[in-house]
């Protein structure tokens, strides 16, 4: 069995989720890769709609089993300060310190968006995810509206929208905060 371990983790977990894709529809190498610790198994040839559909899948039960994650260990605390990469954030003021000393202002969204990405990097988060924690649960947005914010947000990382390096869009699911 050839196996591609695709970094699915959401909201609930720190361990990525695992998506095995083998290559005969074998009952048996199914069984060994569920057995193994995989959360879905896919036999190929497969459908990419499929495939996609068994990704929103995973992320729906690992959300709805979500537990509180712990920060990552890439990311250090001290007191209201979190440092990431050459950047600084004052999560008290609100104020991204960027590499060479400048200070930039961030919204309550921004700011909320961006503690979400640091309590959960290198996973994938769904848009409706980030969307609820970005404006609070129960607000009314349009469907593009994580979009624009997730734009502002890499405008004052320096993250280049063409080229993204920090805040990277995956398609059909949501975006992966890698931290630099």
């Amino acid at each position: 069995a050839i196996r591609d371990t695709a970094d699915l983790a959401s909201l609930g977990r720190t361990a990525p989720a695992r998506l095995c894709v083998i290559d005969q529809n074998d009952a048996c190498a199914r069984i060994h890769a569920l057995d193994a610790g995989d959360d879905d198994c896919l036999s190929r040839p497969y459908a990419p709609r499929e495939l996609l559909a068994r990704v929103a899948a995973v992320l729906r039960r690992r959300h709805a089993r979500s537990a509180t994650v712990p920060a990552a260990s890439t990311v250090q605390e001290t007191a209201a300060t979190i440092t990431f990469g050459d950047w600084r954030y004052d999560s008290g003021r609100r104020r991204l310190h960027v590499p060479g000393g400048q200070a930039v202002e961030l919204s309550p969204a921004e700011s909320r968006l961006l503690l979400t990405f640091l309590d959960h990097p290198r996973a994938v988060l769904s848009r409706d995810a980030l969307m609820s924690v970005a404006r609070g649960q129960g607000f009314e947005a349009y469907e593009r509206s994580i979009d624009l914010l997730v734009s502002r947000l890499r405008q004052k990382l320096r993250d280049d929208a063409r080229q993204p390096r920090c805040i990277r869009t995956i398609r059909g699911v949501g975006y992966l905060f890698d931290i630099m």
